[in-house]
């Protein structure tokens, strides 16, 4: 549902070289949260001091906007979007795509660690 920064790569992101990553329509991938952004980004931008918070909301607003899983998927970070009521579905194809994968490992050297 929401993977942010490390949190994306900790649940098998893209550099681990998953088979498949599926998300839903209401899924956020993102460096941070928009109020994470907000609060960081804000001190910079106001020198230090709180937005009010009329502006504040506007400005979580805007960044929510932003964060977009299709423009994830369109990154290649996610494989597809899929409907919630199509999980199980993916899941078994995700399955069906491990089970014929072939894995090319090193050769193992030896049987016992040297001492």
């Amino acid at each position: 549902r929401k993977a942010y920064g490390a949190g994306y790569y900790v649940m098998c992101g893209r550099a681990y070289e998953p088979d498949l990553i599926v998300a839903w329509p209401t899924a956020e991938v993102s460096v941070m949260g928009a109020e994470g952004m907000v609060s960081i980004a804000g001190k910079k931008l106001f020198a230090g001091k709180e937005p009010d918070p009329e502006v504040r909301k506007s400005i979580v607003e805007m960044i929510q906007k932003n964060i977009d899983v299709y423009k994830v998927a369109g990154w290649g970070y996610v494989d597809d979007v899929i409907d919630p009521r199509d999980t199980r579905r993916a899941i078994a194809w995700g399955l069906e795509l491990a089970e014929h994968k072939r894995v090319e490992r090193p050769a193992k050297k030896r049987g016992i660690l040297p001492v």
